[in-house]
């Protein structure tokens, strides 16, 4: 049975989470550094490959205003590098994803400054659980 992966796309980072096999749970999977597309698009499709990814729901940043910012840019342009990996990818927005990953790494009692890549891995379940939440 297949899955879904979550992408929250950063500059620095990029948080990923999956669901199960039944498309109902999201969990928070791993953290890629962003060293250069090349890399990235490799370990993306050995993940695809291992996990058996069926499709991509990207995190979508747009502006308070719902207009599109320089982020809104930059995931285009990754959006456009990884469709060579021919998986469908759905944009999903990903309003308030980062500021919700914090709540739950400070509700852990931990500080969010020494947790970064958690922080985008949470952010990439937030994602997918409100994608999940919307399809069902």
């Amino acid at each position: 049975m297949s899955r879904y992966l979550s992408i929250d796309h950063g500059e620095v980072r990029i948080g990923l989470a999956l669901t199960d096999p039944m498309k109902i749970i999201s969990s928070a999977y791993r953290t890629l550094q962003n060293t250069g597309i090349e890399n990235i698009l490799l370990q993306l499709k050995e993940i695809i490959e291992k996990e058996d990814v069926e499709k991509i729901i990207l995190g979508y940043p747009l502006g308070l205003n719902g207009n599109k910012t320089k982020k809104t840019v930059m995931v285009e342009e990754f959006a456009e590098k990884i469709k060579s990996l021919g998986i469908p990818i759905v944009f999903y927005d990903e309003s308030f994803s980062t500021y919700r990953a914090h709540e739950i790494i400070h509700s852990m009692g931990k500080k969010t400054g020494n947790n970064k890549e958690m922080v985008d891995m949470l952010a990439a379940q937030v994602i997918l659980e409100d994608y999940l939440r919307s399809v069902q």
